[in-house]
């Protein structure tokens, strides 16, 4: 069927300044060029989330197939807290579930920030492909899900951020902290909670499409412990990942912050299924 899920990170080593917006630099192996999907589907822009270092700041993302070429999507982030007036609040959630912008197949998106000079950002989003060529992630609904849950389960996986901000830190397996998995045994993937604030975080492997596939670690954990439930069940169709257990060694866990070589320790919320359930068709 192709489905995939893809979580793309980018971000700005020192802003220009207000009011000039300056181009993200994206991650390795990704890409602000959307993919080129098969005819007769389609592609979205899902959820939006962003960190800027020590000040407030704006990000945009546009194309001339989107609304405009001029700013496009412009949301503004403040992750100050009201009290100490410092960036307490990365990363901030810009666009939140339910809805999503249709995007258009090799379309190249222009993804952009400006705020306080020399202030450094990052900024991620997802995008969810209805039939990717040559990617068949294993993304499930709720609905499926629930039903075969037997137990839950936590796998922490210890990880630190780039030695640059903004910049993915070496994957760790799954597998890599604990081993306490059950031999070929389906696991789905409902969320994750960390022991720091980070601006991203992915895992990426074969049952998801060898794609980078997260979201932020959040300060607020209640926003991240059933990420993949909550935008199952928001846009209504298949977001939960399944991994199998014989997959945890080759599935890599990274984040990435705003500030330089974070460590953080994610703790992957996973349901045991009572049975494998294959890869959806």
């Amino acid at each position: 069927m192709g489905l995939a899920l893809e979580t793309v990170v980018g971000y700005v080593d020192g802003l220009t300044g207000t009011p000039t917006y300056d181009a993200l630099l994206n991650n390795a192996n990704q890409s602000f060029t959307v993919r080129a999907y098969e005819p007769g589907s389609a592609a979205y822009l899902e959820d939006i989330w962003a960190s800027f270092k020590a000040h407030a700041g704006f990000v945009s993302i546009k194309s001339p197939r989107l609304h405009d070429d001029v700013l496009g999507i412009q949301l503004a982030s403040n992750p100050l807290g009201a009290v100490s007036g410092t960036a307490d609040f990365n990363p901030q959630t810009l666009l939140p579930g339910y809805v999503k912008q249709k995007l258009y197949s090799t379309d190249t998106l222009s993804v952009s920030a400006t705020g306080t000079a020399a202030d450094d950002m990052v900024g991620v989003f997802n995008v969810r492909y209805e039939n990717l060529g040559g990617v068949n992630a294993r993304l499930f609904s709720w609905g499926q899900i629930e039903p075969a849950i037997v137990n839950l389960v936590g796998f922490e996986v210890d990880c630190t951020g780039g030695a640059q901000g903004g910049q993915l830190g070496p994957g760790q397996a799954l597998n890599s902290t604990t081993s306490r998995q059950k031999a070929n045994t389906d696991y789905a993937w409902l969320g994750y909670t960390t022991s720091a604030p980070v601006t991203a975080v992915v895992a990426n492997g074969v049952d998801l499409g060898n794609l980078n596939v997260g979201g932020p670690g959040a300060y607020d954990e209640e926003s991240i412990a059933d990420l993949f439930i909550d935008a199952s069940v928001k846009y209504g169709i298949a977001h939960i990942p399944v991994i199998n257990s014989l997959n945890f060694g080759g599935t890599f866990v990274s984040v990435a912050d705003v500030l330089d070589s974070t460590a953080c320790k994610v703790t992957l919320l996973m349901a045991e299924l009572n049975q494998r359930i294959g890869t959806p068709v």
